[in-house]
């Protein structure tokens, strides 16, 4: 060996030798960096071609789609074919023609100092044309020294998807102008002086804060518990009495004059509101303290203008536009009343009128640019046990004498139409059912707002039960009902046959249904079908237990869990193939793209709500065909509120979209509690209907299946 030179013990001399192969190991490391495959010509790697073959050769560049000719230092460029506007350069790229018109609406709008309605239908992607739309308007605070704020009102179940979606569409660079507050529930923000401080940064800083609905009308409207007390004693005597200060009083009111200013007077800059419909009684609560907000740059978001009356349609549109209408005695004698009696002609007007105010685009134009929607109705028949439960039922309230309610009586006619067990866990259980269809499910998460203690859960009581209220229910004591027998419901036998063969041919199913217990009795019998799947266990080998095939999504998930959940159901090998997803708490603010079947289990009192369960599958980003079966229990008063939301679909169509559907007259409440002809009679009338997993049904489930058809084009187009 050679003398050593280094210096080092050991040595680190490097011979010529190992100095000749480092030189070859780094050329071939440049080489191997320069490509990633066999060269086209030699098809050797590396390359053995001649030099010379490649010394004029260019390298393929890849052009951007849109090239950014004259972007500002914001990021901004000139909005696609209307260069009037600036938006972020990543959301111009992706902007389709329709989109590009509602920003360029909004933005007029705004500019004018005015507000407007967005009222797309829904899954044209109003969401992105908002952020574009508030991203420029920030962005033009910041060109004009300006500190501007906007706040976002959505539905609480909404405010994590609002997060998402801005760091889904605009880049790091362009959220530094755009930056992104939120109010939770986690226990460092739980307490009012935690809230103040976000609104007084987001105040300060600029921004964009997203607020639930119930959140901002308490924080305007804080409700004090009974008893409590608003007075503080002191330690100072004076002439034998003790003196009580207000302070805690105090401090409380200008706690709120504090919020009233940051929220309303002077408030934010712009004003959005998504699912806008929300606002549709001006009694309420919600209604007067949106009154409170001074700025007159207000957005509105929905895909379903109309929902039950025109005295709803009115409240968005005044909200939006104070005054538009004039007030609502008015607008009821010039345009409701004449409409409802079928006035084509005042539609019309009202409709022309409002184009100012609303820009709608319909389903028509979703249509056109995804795949398909199919949809079905089919009329699922009674087993004898559910006609049993339902007759007793009607027979006693008729036998008490009481006045019809309506909603209360729906909802437990409800429950036994979908399946016994139901009523069963409702009456004979210690397990509480969630709220009824009148009813909006609010999560608690404003409850901590007047104090920084934690709220103690109180222990729930067991409900004690009047037998006299349960006889008519009394048949599901007898030790001869079994529970878990899917044969005793026509509509889930029929759901089950439909999941069988949506699985064989490797499709995902979500289901949506009104009532969570009934949610949790499918999930019993998927539980039932994944362990007859599991493979049987051989000698002492231990068989894995298979996971759940299914998520559950209700008012009780956490936004957290929310996101894991679709999360896991979007993933092809996930495992998870069936979503139960409750329509209160995920009818609105998801994506659910990956399910292309979609089952309404039971009919909503709303029209909106199945519809905006409908357009989670079918919206833009969509790739397959979507097939939507509409249950609906035949012959009950399921069928006759169907029936109901046809008329309510067709008196929107004449208002929002401007078509000539026919209203008819709305019939008696008592036709609502007809009693229902016994199983054993009904006809059933029904042919092949071309959708392959429908047809399965019929083969294997038809004697539970009375009549389906395909919905009639729908009349929002």
């Amino acid at each position: 060996m050679d003398e050593c030179t280094c210096g080092f013990l050991p040595c680190v001399c490097v011979t010529a030798e190992e100095a000749e192969q480092a030189k070859k190991l780094s050329e071939l490391r440049s080489i191997l960096k320069a490509t990633s495959g066999p060269c086209d010509s030699c098809l050797m790697l590396p390359c053995i071609c001649e030099e010379d073959l490649y010394e004029e050769a260019e390298v393929p560049v890849v052009e951007a789609t849109f090239e950014p000719t004259n972007m500002d230092e914001y990021g901004r460029v000139p909005m696609p074919g209307n260069e009037q506007w600036m938006v972020a350069n990543e959301i111009a790229t992706v902007l389709k023609p329709h989109q590009v018109d509602g920003v360029c609406f909004m933005m007029d709008q705004i500019s004018k100092d005015q507000g407007c309605i967005l009222a797309d239908y829904m899954g044209l992607g109003k969401t992105l044309q908002l952020i574009s739309v508030l991203h420029s308007f920030l962005v033009d605070g910041y060109v004009n020294n300006e500190k501007r704020t906007v706040l976002v009102i959505c539905p609480t179940v909404c405010i994590m998807n609002w997060i998402l979606e801005f760091r889904k569409w605009l880049k790091s660079s362009s959220l530094e102008y755009c930056p992104i507050y939120q109010m939770d529930n986690a226990s460092n923000k739980a307490n009012l002086d935690s809230r103040i401080e976000t609104l007084e940064q987001w105040q300060s800083s600029g921004g964009v804060l997203v607020l639930g609905y119930e959140m901002y009308r308490l924080l305007l409207n804080p409700a004090r518990k009974a008893g409590e007390f608003v007075l503080e004693a002191t330690t100072k005597l004076s002439k034998g009495t003790i003196e009580y200060g207000d302070r805690k009083e105090l401090t409380l009111e200008r706690q709120l004059r504090l919020i009233r200013s940051l929220l309303c007077n002077p408030g934010p800059s712009l004003v959005a509101l998504d699912e806008g419909h929300r606002i549709k009684d001006p009694t309420s609560i919600l209604c007067s303290s949106l009154e409170q907000i001074a700025t007159k740059k207000r957005i509105v978001l929905t895909g379903y203008p109309l929902q039950n009356s025109l005295a709803e349609y009115w409240c968005m549109v005044n909200f939006a536009r104070p005054g538009f209408l004039e007030n609502y005695e008015t607008f009821r004698a010039n345009y409701e009343k004449p409409i409802v009696d079928g006035d084509a002609e005042k539609a019309t007007e009202l409709t022309t009128r409002l184009t100012e105010v609303v820009l709608r685009r319909g389903r028509a134009l979703l249509d056109s640019q995804l795949p398909l929607k199919h949809e079905w109705i089919v009329h699922c028949n009674l087993s004898p046990l559910q006609h049993e439960l339902y007759t007793s039922f009607l027979d006693r309230e008729r036998e008490s004498k009481q006045q019809w309610d309506l909603f209360t009586a729906y909802t437990t006619l409800l429950q036994v139409v979908n399946h016994p067990d139901v009523v069963y866990s409702r009456l004979f259980t210690d397990n509480e059912e969630e709220s009824s269809p009148n009813e909006d499910i609010i999560e608690n998460d404003w409850a901590p707002v007047l104090t920084k203690k934690a709220k103690v859960q109180k222990k729930r009581k067991r409900i004690e039960r009047d037998p006299k209220t349960t006889q008519w229910a009394s048949t599901l004591q007898d030790e001869s009902y079994t529970i878990g027998n899917a044969q005793q419901s026509g509509k889930m036998v029929v759901l089950l046959a439909l999941l069988e063969e949506s699985q064989r041919l490797g499709d995902k199913v979500v289901i949506f249904s009104q009532s969570v217990t009934t949610l949790q009795q499918i999930s019993q019998f998927l539980d039932k079908r994944d362990e007859a799947a599991q493979p049987i266990k051989k000698g002492k080998k231990r068989v894995p237990k298979r996971p759940k095939t299914w998520r559950l999504l209700d008012g009780s998930v956490s936004s957290t869990k929310r996101m894991e959940f679709i999360e896991q159901f979007s993933k092809a090998k996930s495992g998870v193939d069936v979503f139960l997803v409750s329509t209160r708490a995920g009818a609105e603010g998801i994506n659910l793209h990956a399910a292309n079947r979609l089952v309404l289990f039971d009919v909503s009192w709303n029209p909106s709500h199945d519809h905006q369960s409908m357009c989670r599958s079918h919206r833009i980003g969509q790739t397959k065909d979507v097939h939507v079966y509409r249950f609906v229990s035949h012959d009950t008063i399921e069928e006759r509120v169907y029936d109901q939301q046809v008329k309510k679909v067709a008196l929107s169509s004449n208002v929002v979209d401007a078509t000539t559907q026919g209203l008819r007259a709305t019939g008696t409440s008592s036709s609502f509690f007809a009693p229902p002809i016994a199983p054993e009679l009904v006809e059933r009338y029904y042919e092949a209907c071309n959708d392959q997993v429908l047809d399965a049904c019929l083969k294997s489930a038809g004697q539970w299946i009375v009549k389906c058809f395909r919905a009639a084009e729908s009349t929002q187009d």
